[in-house]
């Protein structure tokens, strides 16, 4: 959709919901940065903590321990009360915590500080899902959502350029401290750029609210707890949670094992890894900010298509990292990372817009959460396995064979939920548009 498409009235005074959707993207790239560089130094803590496989996944299980209650937790909340202040507690302690990396000096103290970050880390999914859900018309939510899914995908494309080379001069604790920086002016913007309902913000235009509300009932302020019960009474929300939770469960082991994998075992350089991993988050965060548009136009608003493709690609690059011998690393990435995230933008840039469509935009924090807690559930289970499926007796990466090979069937399994999904033909975007009208003009005297 462009602007051309766009009654005359909603081109008019929507600096508001730009402002918003900003701050989120911005705060999301930060949280994401600060998550990112955790595996991304996996080889560094590691060393510097002498720590082995099994130690390695414990420690970076533990965050997903803390993580996926509150994503639950969170979406209510968000429900509830508005997602602002949730927001603003996540940055604020995403931030702290990565200070607290000077003080860490242990295998114990590591676990405890990653448990209690992705408990803050939890408050960020599902209220940044309810803030575009409630700031942006339905037919805008594939757009902004895929946004929002390319700033975290873009952060996996700078963080290497910035946090490989600093942790290789200074060290990674010089390396978390100055990253986590960014999560002041981040807090900052939240406080004083957003509001959790676009009625109470102050400036907004009557045009604007009239924009944003097209298509749908005025957002309330607080949701009645009933009404999220009532959400998942409907089969294609539980259909779409297990999809989307099983999804994306299988990424946490790239995101644990990856860098380990082509520094230590592939013997990989860290310099060239600093630019090779930005090379190949090219296609997925490109097609993130194109989602969106490829939606609309290639597969006529259909969600259900894209989340599909976004579970069965990701399985070949699983499977084909796993059972290729003797892939260099930089291939064996492509195939287990380029493709297998893949699946952020195809699903989860897919699954926001899904659920606003099938229950009202107030209660899609909580139906997020949920989501995004069951795949953090399994991530847990994945990934604190993970290191007793590394086989060291084998040669290179051929010892990540059969954890590879799990990943890649939780993949296939995430399909058959899908599959089952019911997905009604939605309307032209150009109707919906029209549905909003410009207030009407009195006549000239006369006629």
């Amino acid at each position: 959709m462009t602007k051309t498409d766009l009654p005359s009235f909603a081109l008019r005074d929507t600096n508001k919901r730009r402002l918003v959707l900003f701050t989120v993207v911005f705060t999301n790239f930060v949280v994401w940065m600060d998550i990112g560089k955790f595996g991304l130094l996996t080889p560094f803590w590691s060393a510097d903590l002498r720590l082995d496989t099994e130690q390695i996944g414990s420690i970076s299980s533990a965050y997903l321990l803390g993580y996926f209650p509150m994503l639950f937790i969170a979406g209510v909340l968000a429900d509830r009360f508005g997602p602002k202040p949730t927001l603003v507690a996540c940055i604020s302690g995403v931030t702290v915590l990565g200070g607290s990396m000077v003080f860490v000096t242990s295998y114990s103290e590591m676990w405890w500080r990653n448990f209690i970050f992705g408990m803050f880390f939890g408050l960020l999914w599902g209220p940044c899902q309810r803030m575009l859900a409630v700031w942006f018309p339905s037919i805008d939510i594939p757009r902004v959502t895929a946004t929002w899914v390319g700033a975290m995908m873009l952060s996996g494309l700078v963080e290497p350029i910035i946090a490989l080379p600093m942790a290789h001069a200074w060290g990674w604790r010089f390396t978390f401290i100055t990253i986590s920086a960014l999560g002041i002016p981040a807090m900052l913007m939240l406080i004083f750029l957003t509001s959790s309902n676009p009625s109470t913000m102050k400036g907004i235009s009557s045009q604007e609210l009239a924009y944003i509300q097209s298509g749908r009932p005025a957002t309330v302020k607080r949701i009645a707890f009933s009404e999220i019960v009532r959400a998942f009474k409907n089969r294609t929300v539980i259909l779409l949670v297990i999809g989307g939770g099983l999804a994306t469960t299988s990424t946490w082991l790239t995101a644990t094992w990856a860098s380990y994998g082509a520094l230590l075992v592939g013997g990989g350089d860290p310099i060239m890894l600093a630019w090779v991993i930005p090379v190949l988050a090219i296609p997925g965060v490109a097609y993130a900010f194109m989602h969106g548009r490829v939606v609309n136009k290639v597969f006529k608003g259909r969600l259900k298509p894209p989340m599909l493709i976004g579970v069965l690609l990701p399985a070949v690059g699983f499977f084909a990292a796993a059972l290729i011998p003797g892939l260099p690393w930089y291939a064996w990435l492509f195939f287990a990372s380029t493709l297998g995230f893949l699946t952020n933008p195809l699903v989860w840039g897919s699954l926001n817009p899904f659920f606003v469509r099938v229950a009202r935009p107030e209660v899609v924090g909580t139906l997020n959460g949920v989501a995004a807690a069951l795949q953090t559930i399994g991530g847990y289970v994945l990934v604190s396995l993970s290191g007793g499926w590394i086989n060291s007796e084998l040669k290179g990466l051929d010892q990540f064979t059969l954890m590879l090979c799990i990943g890649g069937v939780v993949f296939l399994v995430a399909a058959i939920p899908l599959l089952l999904i019911n997905e009604k033909k939605v309307a032209p975007v150009r109707k919906l548009v029209d549905e909003v009208h410009e207030p009407s003009v009195p006549a000239p005297a006369g006629h």
